[in-house]
């Protein structure tokens, strides 16, 4: 193939969720449940002859690295990461994400948990530096953007502000009494 094909992957599947309302409209819920069938049994097509594509590839030496390269692509790395074949494993690609966020929001975030819904917790440090939103609002969908572009996976992020560290007191000798007090 000479050029590379460009698709959003958003984009098509907004197409294909329209498509699929518009059979139902056409004939039922008789025939979304029959599209709906169709469009699963292509998916485990497709996820079939990937698995076998990078079950082969791997042998290969030095092709671990590429892939992972490869996987970086969003939507390379989405197609695999909808399969379950993504070579980079979830946290480690969420952590990445973190990290660009915390350079383009100047400041810090921690991934807390991944819940088997697909559900990112991460919490972030009170305070902007730099370059931070004035709102929360546009802090949290830009980590919201920026994690599921690197893990599509990702269904939900819910950003939650690490509570402030508490001032130490501080404990110091007791004053000298005036002459003539009662002690």
């Amino acid at each position: 193939m000479d050029r590379v094909m460009v698709l959003d992957p958003h984009t098509v599947g907004v197409r294909v969720e329209g498509l699929l309302v518009e059979v139902e409209s056409a004939g039922g819920t008789v025939a979304r449940a029959a599209a709906d069938g169709v469009v699963r049994e292509l998916l485990h097509l497709n996820e079939a002859g990937l698995a076998r594509l990078l079950d082969g590839l791997v042998t290969v030496p030095g092709v671990t690295e590429e892939l992972r390269v490869l996987a970086e692509d969003e939507l390379v790395g989405g197609l695999l990461a909808l399969y379950g074949l993504h070579p980079v494993p979830i946290e480690e690609r969420v952590l990445v994400a973190l990290d660009r966020a915390r350079r383009r929001l100047g400041r810090e975030f921690t991934l807390v948990d991944i819940d088997a819904a697909g559900t990112a917790r991460i919490s972030t440090a009170g305070g902007c530096g730099s370059g931070c939103g004035s709102t929360a609002e546009p802090v949290s969908e830009t980590v919201s953007r920026l994690v599921q572009q690197a893990a599509p996976e990702i269904v939900e992020v819910v950003l939650e502000e690490a509570a402030p560290a508490q001032k130490l007191l501080q404990i110091g000798h007791r004053p000298k009494a005036p002459t003539g007090a009662p002690a």
